[in-house]
């Protein structure tokens, strides 16, 4: 847990805090800031599946993980010639994915109320491992076969399957095939940091040179994959706090009501701003206290607070 005893003001005024297990613990192989800027949406794979070595060297890494809300995570790594194999596979499910044979996974609790943040939050640790032995990847959270998925893995009657990530060694081209999935899903753009993070208030842009301490820190959230980019998330620093909120985009609940792909997101950024604060030696942990902000727009729903220490 966060210690109390650290911070500038009373964490209890905030609410709920919740555990900041990362920090040291978490070894990444190299450094997390440096493989946030090498890590891509890959589609297109060489084939060949990694070796038996590099796949238990991941599945150790994942036996680690915690979650900083304390949910449950179960990690599952699919083989798709087996699941093929046995039928649970629906081939197409994903057709924009080339030449993988290795899908990651993590199932959380239905009853869990950050579920999808957990589950964004644990398997982007696990991504940025795997990018650590070179492995390549690619998020797959709106269209793939959860129902066999889910079979192959044995998923329970009180577990979800939100998102799944292809893994594999990326090809040395990218196909035209790729560059446009990727020009179409603006995976080349990315919001300026005055659109995402700000200071007092939501008029005022914070720039980096305002808090040179947390820069590298802001831009490895800026730096986070989302769903179709649309990076959803918004910090606001206040005092001792950065604050996040998620800039709901509606049509996401209309298409998919069954995952909250803008939560997950929130997952994924909670992460990089965690792993780069713990690299930075910047302390601080997670709570849950709604602080009272004027003007906040309609769409902006509060999802939890980063307090220094």
């Amino acid at each position: 847990m966060v210690d109390k005893g650290c911070c500038r003001f009373s964490l209890e005024k905030m609410g709920v805090c919740y555990n900041f297990p990362m920090g040291n613990q978490i070894i990444l192989g190299r450094p997390a800031m440096e493989l946030i800027k090498e890590r891509y949406s890959c589609r297109t794979f060489a084939g060949g599946a990694p070796e038996a070595a590099i796949l238990a060297r991941l599945e150790a890494f994942m036996a680690g993980l915690e979650s900083p809300f304390a949910g449950t995570v179960r990690f599952g790594i699919i083989d798709n010639k087996k699941v093929r194999a046995e039928n649970l596979f629906s081939a197409g499910s994903y057709g924009m994915i080339k030449g993988v044979r290795f899908y990651l996974s993590a199932l959380v609790r239905k009853d869990e109320p950050r579920r999808w943040e957990t589950a964004g939050f644990a398997l982007e640790t696990a991504v940025l491992f795997a990018t650590s032995l070179g492995l390549g990847s690619c998020w797959i959270g709106g269209i793939f076969d959860r129902r066999n998925f889910g079979r192959a893995l044995g998923m329970g009657e009180d577990e979800l399957l939100p998102a799944v990530v292809a893994l594999g060694w990326p090809a040395d081209r990218r196909t035209l095939r790729d560059r446009l999935v990727r020009w179409s899903a603006r995976g080349n753009l990315r919001k300026s940091p005055g659109a995402l993070f700000f200071a007092g208030d939501w008029r005022t842009p914070l720039a980096y040179d305002q808090a040179p301490q947390w820069g590298s820190v802001l831009e490895s959230v800026r730096l986070a994959p989302s769903a179709s980019n649309k990076q959803p998330w918004r910090i606001i620093r206040l005092g001792d706090g950065f604050h996040f909120y998620l800039a709901r985009n509606q049509a996401y609940g209309s298409l998919m009501p069954f995952v909250d792909l803008q939560r997950i997101d929130m997952g994924i950024a909670m992460c990089h701003f965690q792993l780069a604060a713990a690299e930075a030696g910047l302390k601080g942990g997670w709570v849950d206290g709604f602080p009272e902000l004027p003007a906040t727009p309609k769409n902006f729903e509060y999802i939890v607070s980063f307090v220094t220490c």
